[in-house]
């Protein structure tokens, strides 16, 4: 993705795509197949907890795996797809593509936290 659509995204939903994929961290996510927009590719919608994990990226550190109270805004709904991705050596390999980000609705942290089924 350019840098000019991640920056139009961060700035709509005030989430990067870089705090999104922490929700792979969280083993407790919630996924769902989104029939009504996998006509193309399969789609899948995630509802997770950015606060789970903990990523190192050179010297950088990704996540908050230390925090000891949990904010509402660490709950977040993401879209996202897998694809095949040819390597220059000929290897495919699954990539993930993350299409969109966003805090998740009252509604989604019921369904994250259980509170409906």
């Amino acid at each position: 993705m350019s840098t000019t659509k991640k920056r139009t995204k961060q700035k709509k939903h005030g989430i990067s795509f870089r705090s999104a994929a922490r929700v792979f961290f969280d083993y407790d996510r919630i996924e769902m197949v989104d029939e009504d927009n996998s006509q193309t590719e399969k789609r899948y919608d995630t509802i997770g907890d950015t606060s789970a994990g903990n990523l190192v990226v050179g010297s950088t550190v990704i996540g908050n795996i230390n925090r000891s109270e949990k904010t509402v805004n660490d709950i977040l709904f993401v879209v996202y797809t897998e694809r095949e991705r040819i390597l220059e050596d000929g290897i495919a390999v699954e990539v993930t593509r993350l299409i969109s980000a966003r805090l998740a609705t009252s509604f989604e942290r019921g369904l994250y936290y259980g509170k409906y089924n």
